[in-house]
């Protein structure tokens, strides 16, 4: 009999993040409770683009939509989730979110008054210590986190690090990624099959094509990535996303040609863009204000490009090394001169796109990641 799991994320409102779902079904009899479909624009896009209910005929688990009360995804709780609790038994309540976040301690106060036997986990990618008032006040909340916490998934390293520093016991502790990647519409395009889709997308067919994709804002590294191209010439450079430096992108792009701004897209969409391309780029940058405190925490779109065989270059920021597995692929955040090198590197013939394929299909596939997170929650159960 499959233990009974309620997890508990609003990521799993978008379409293709539930295909993790439905192989970790496999493993348990598991409840998703996650947002319901809201109105609002994401990366550019209208949310009904990522967040629809089409799969439901295949789904081999039980979906459950609550509203959101509160804005951010930090700040918000869910209406309704103590009924939730009420309605069955769980041998195991997970909840994906930030340490702090409003979700993490709804959830950890209706599991001890309903559910006091089920084991509790979270899921973090928090990576970064922050700095005055502010990280003093985390380094409280993330102690009760963990003297509360019966396991937890850390999406990086230095996540599983810092819940280690605040008392979270290594042996409790899993480092592995929130979601694969879906082999069936990511894969590498032979030489004919690019041709279409560079045609197809506005894009030269036969120039070396460079490329990212995702939020367009200053600590992605987009500048640093614009100044490579500008130094390497002979080359074309295509961003798709949405963001702060999308009016500059569009401005440089004025007096550059080879420059492409393409507008955001679906969720879909995004393997056929990743599959024109020779280089994918992740330069991040790490930030450090008390505005905002972040560094790559994964960088999902990597093992999205390295799946569709594209060769792909990270940065030394935050996951993105771990994540990528081969350090000459890796170079140093904010250095563009050090990114022309590799990318020098790649045009003179070095191929890196097989390696990170088949590194990409054995770590970070759906099947994958589901089976990392079901052998550890099983072993949690039996300790």
């Amino acid at each position: 009999m499959r233990p009974g799991l309620l997890l508990i994320s609003h990521a799993y409102a978008a379409l293709e993040n539930r295909k993790k779902l439905q192989v970790l079904a496999a493993h348990f009899d598991l409840v998703c409770v996650t947002s319901t479909i809201e109105q609002r624009t994401i990366l550019g896009r209208p949310s009904s683009d990522f967040d629809n209910d089409t799969d439901e005929p295949a789904r081999s688990y039980q979906l459950i939509r609550l509203p959101r009360c509160g804005s951010s995804d930090t700040t918000f709780r869910y209406s309704g989730l103590a009924a939730v609790m009420r309605s069955r038994r769980f041998d195991v309540i997970l909840v994906e979110n930030e340490p702090w976040a409003f979700i993490c301690w709804q959830t950890r106060f209706w599991k001890s008054l309903l559910q006091r036997h089920a084991l509790f986990g979270e899921f973090t990618w928090e990576n970064v210590e922050r700095p005055g008032w502010k990280g003093f006040i985390l380094a409280c909340i993330y102690r009760a986190m963990t003297m509360t916490t019966d396991f937890i998934i850390a999406g990086n390293q230095a996540a599983a690090k810092l819940v280690q520093r605040r008392g979270a016991r290594s042996n409790n502790v899993l480092v592995a990624p929130q979601l694969g990647v879906d082999l069936t519409n990511h894969q590498p395009a032979s030489p004919a099959e690019r041709r279409e889709l560079r045609k197809a997308q506005g894009l030269p067919e036969d120039a070396f094509i460079i490329g990212y994709c995702g939020r367009l804002t200053e600590e992605k590294g987009l500048k640093d990535l614009l100044q490579a191209c500008d130094e390497l010439g002979n080359v074309h450079l295509a961003i798709l996303g949405s963001g702060k430096l999308e009016a500059w992108l569009k401005e440089k792009s004025q007096s550059r040609p080879w420059l492409h701004a393409l507008p955001p897209r679906p969720h879909f969409e995004i393997p056929n863009f990743l599959r024109c391309l020779n280089v994918f780029v992740l330069g991040s940058k790490p930030v450090r204000t008390m505005q905002l405190c972040w560094e790559e925490q994964f960088g999902h779109v990597l093992i999205e490009a390295m799946a569709c065989g594209v060769t792909t270059l990270g940065s030394s920021s935050g996951a993105i090394p771990e994540v990528i597995g081969h350090d000459e692929a890796i170079f140093p955040h904010g250095d563009a001169k050090a990114l022309v090198d590799r990318i020098r590197h790649v045009m003179n013939g070095a191929n890196l796109a097989q390696s990170q394929l088949a590194h990409t299909r054995t770590l970070y596939t759906h099947d994958a990641v589901a089976a990392q997170w079901a052998t550890f929650i099983q072993k949690q159960l039996a300790a």
